[in-house]
């Protein structure tokens, strides 16, 4: 089983990756409070500009070119820093969104591997125009790319389906998979001399190292002193070739004939993620595939033993390193950090590196608070509109969890924590602006997974999906205490609904249900506190589950997964579409109300305003350079968008 672990957690989280950005397990919507009434804008006096924080990402790919250093984050932003890392900007016109896994370059030729995207290429428009990623996959079967290694002219990709090559940086790949087993998967490609090395996780049909010395076009199983191991990754460094096993770290000093292992001081139950070399200095880079353990360990002796060199560097989880002169650059899950002194001592360099996938926004007095996904180690940070700073406050929250919402009551703030389909960590309170946490899960199920949380009056009400896990037990839950405990509210709600969205609109409460196929409805409506439920929502589609809600004097809108925005004009009983101007089948993942204004957040398309209570939608997205909006909050006329890979981005609707 250890030897599958690695595969399966790639594979587990790009699919849970794609649930929490997709369905109820984050679900940022808090209470729908009505329009604040401010001076309407025209729509294209809008104008948004990213703010400067979150400075954080996590960082899946580093690479240098020169003097540049590149980083790949698993938002799918690629960043880079001319001056030894010491400010950050984006390169991401162009990329898909999928994570960036690798970096490679030919020349002046950047290349950007993704997972699920292919291949993208950086080119440069015009001095108007900038650069841009452009996507090289003709001849690419398999987009899941895994690695990329340069030998000469040639740029190879290891993927999911096999190694592919493209010669003299043509246009078209062509698989080279000779000798390597059927279905192949490739977890890392590394060039030495004219020799191409792929390592091969343990998956049942084959393992282990393969050799080509001949571009590819046939491989060998070079094994001698491996038994059954996958391999993540391979490097040359030194006078040796290093590979990270299932079982720790294996050299070969021949070119991959022999291997010999070379494990002592290596961390116990933690995987080596990358290497580097400076001068007689070989590091490796460390993590857990699941938790945010790991840092950097250094030999001076080929290998033959490591010794941690972490002072500074946070218990974060090294996901890649990379060299420019003697600065050696670690790629966390919480951004870069960097040492001068062989990792004596660790310094962050993260000013510029707003790669935060944000899941939930809300707006408390001068405070803005920001709730990120479990990629990031950070989990809340508090922007102050008097200071014009970020600063995170994480204390008392679970590391890597997932912020899926955020609300205030009174002067106290409530996180719902998502996280995977087996579990969450429940509700936690902070009664001092953030500066610290405590859970408050009285009464909730074991492990709760928060999809949102909203706010009546001084009732608290979380929702919580279905889990199998330890048993079945989603619907909503009430607290009347401030979180103190928690109460089932469910008569009228089918058993065990998984709830994907909750608001309070006015006197009452709506309940969104992600299983419509099983429950037969998609909304249902409370009028007294979440005591009873009844099924509303005629008209709203049943093949798709509402995300969010808005409203706007007498109207109430709902956004959906899939169908765009629905409009109701009697508290939810009937539902209309109002999709002109949206597009196609639009994926809806916020809605909020500025005076007569509203607007609707898309997962891939931007953001969309209405000044007709729906009847008409206008793209306005000029300066938001990450179409992809999860959440909305407003704060002094001002809204403010989470994306999911850029940070927050900021736009006056009162100009």
């Amino acid at each position: 089983m250890k030897k599958f672990n690695r595969y399966a957690a790639l594979s587990l989280r790009a699919f849970l990756v794609t649930t929490v950005v997709m369905y109820g397990c984050i679900r940022p919507n808090d209470s729908v409070s009505r329009a604040t009434p401010i001076i309407d804008a025209e729509p294209q006096t809008l104008q948004w500009s990213q703010m400067s924080g979150p400075e954080v990402a996590a960082i899946s790919a580093l690479f240098s070119n020169g003097s540049d250093l590149f980083a790949g984050t698993r938002a799918g932003v690629v960043f880079r820093a001319v001056n030894q890392g010491e400010g950050w900007t984006t390169i991401n016109a162009g990329l898909p969104g999928q994570s960036v896994l690798s970096l490679a370059a030919i020349g002046p030729n950047l290349f950007a591997g993704t997972d699920g995207g292919g291949v993208f290429r950086l080119i440069n428009q015009g001095e108007n125009q900038g650069e841009r990623w452009i996507a090289v996959n003709s001849g690419l079967t398999n987009l899941f790319v895994t690695a990329l290694a340069v030998s000469g002219t040639d740029i190879f990709a290891g993927t999911r389906g096999g190694v592919f090559r493209l010669s003299d940086q043509g246009e078209s790949w062509t698989a080279v998979n000779t000798g390597l087993p059927s279905n192949v998967v490739v977890f890392s490609l590394a060039a030495v001399g004219t020799n191409i090395f792929a390592g091969l996780p343990f998956l049942g049909g084959g393992s282990g190292v393969f050799r080509s010395s001949d571009r590819g076009a046939n491989w060998t199983a070079i094994n001698t002193g491996l038994s059954n191991v996958g391999v993540s990754k391979i490097a040359a460094a030194g006078t040796g070739i290093f590979a990270a096993t299932d079982d720790g770290v294996i050299r070969s000093l021949d070119q991959g004939e022999n291997w010999t292992p070379v494990n002592t001081g290596l961390p116990p139950s933690l995987r080596i993620s990358s290497f580097a070399v400076i001068g007689e200095s070989i590091f490796a880079g460390v993590n857990s595939p699941f938790i945010s353990n790991g840092g950097v360990i250094r030999s001076l002796d080929q290998g033959e033993s490591w010794t941690p060199v972490n002072t500074g560097l946070p218990n974060l989880g090294v996901q890649d390193l990379a060299v420019v002169g003697t600065s050696l650059f670690a790629g966390t899950l919480s951004g870069a950090f960097r040492t001068t002194s062989h990792g004596k001592i660790w310094d962050a360099v993260n000013t510029g590196l707003t790669g935060a996938i944000i899941l939930s926004l809300d707006a408390v007095g001068p405070y803005l608070f920001a709730g990120l996904s479990g990629d990031s180690n950070v989990s809340v940070f508090r922007f102050d509109s008097r200071e014009k700073s970020w600063a995170a406050v994480n204390a008392g929250l679970p590391p890597r969890a997932a912020i899926s919402s955020l609300v205030a009551v009174g002067t106290n703030i409530f996180a719902g924590t998502g996280g995977s389909l087996v579990g969450g960590n429940g509700v936690f309170r902070s009664t001092n602006q953030g500066e610290s946490w405590t859970a408050v899960n009285a009464g909730l199920p074991v492990n709760a997974r928060v999809t949102a949380l909203a706010v009546s009056g001084t009732n608290l009400f979380a929702a919580i999906p279905s889990s199998l896990f330890p048993s079945p037990n989603g619907g909503i839950f009430r607290s009347t205490n401030q979180g103190g405990s928690w109460t089932a509210v469910n008569t009228g709600l089918p058993a065990n609904a998984s709830i994907s969205s909750i608001a309070a609109v006015g006197p009452n409460l709506f309940a969104a249900i992600s299983n419509v196929v099983i429950m037969g409805s998609a909304l249902f409506r409370s009028s007294d506190q979440g005591e009873n439920w009844t099924a509303v929502g005629a008209g709203l589609p049943l093949n798709s589950s509402v995300s969010s809600f808005g409203a706007l004097g007498p109207n109430l809108f709902a956004g959906t997964f899939d169908n765009g925005v629905f409009r109701s004009t009697d508290q939810g009983e009937s539902w209309t579409a109002v999709n002109t101007g949206l597009p196609p089948n639009a994926r809806i993942s916020s809605i909020a109300a500025v005076g007569t204004n509203l607007f609707a957040a898309t997962f891939n398309s931007g953001v969309f305003h209405s000044t007709d209570q729906g009847g008409s939608w206008t793209a306005v997205n000029v300066g938001l350079t990450d179409l992809r909006v999860r959440t909305f909050a407003v704060l002094e006329g001002r809204l403010f968008a989470g994306t999911l890979g850029s940070g927050v981005f900021v736009t006056d609707v009162t100009q």
